[in-house]
């Protein structure tokens, strides 16, 4: 990892890999999305990993590297991000569990095609490890290293 301002694709690469494992923690006890708009903790917390996601794609497709092995969809998760930053009244609860259900393990293996294919994670697991250690994030440290 390097010291410099400029943060790594492989950093980006983990905060959603660890963003789509908290979507699924955060929304495994809803049947629907009326279930998950109803609960304030659940949504949002579920908006903001969204974001992240959004936010980490949008940085790795800045990458050229990155983005010319990305699927076209990628850039319509950044701007679901950008749709659910800036309307924050107006997120289609029905569009937000759409993705939970039926496209973030799409995304997750699109992911680690990409990875699989081109991009050594290790560094970054270790250092992710580390950081969540320190915060005491039993159950995100676990994730990381079973992906480790």
């Amino acid at each position: 990892m390097s010291k410099n301002k400029k943060r790594d694709i492989e950093l980006f690469i983990i905060d959603i890999f660890v963003a789509i494992q908290k979507l699924k923690e955060y929304t495994k006890e809803f049947i629907d999305e009326e279930e998950l708009r109803y609960s304030s903790l659940h949504w949002d917390a579920t908006i903001r990993e969204l974001e992240i996601v959004g936010e980490a794609l949008n940085n790795l497709l800045n990458d050229k590297g990155f983005s010319l092995l990305s699927p076209s969809y990628f850039r319509k998760i950044v701007d679901f991000r950008n749709v659910i930053v800036h309307g924050y009244f107006g997120i289609d609860a029905s569009e937000v569990w759409n993705v939970i259900v039926g496209k973030l393990d799409i995304l997750y293996e699109d992911l680690l095609t990409i990875v699989d294919n081109n991009i050594d994670l290790s560094e970054a697991i270790k250092y992710e490890i580390l950081e969540y250690e320190k915060l005491k994030d039993k159950n995100i440290v676990k994730y990381l290293k079973s992906i480790s």
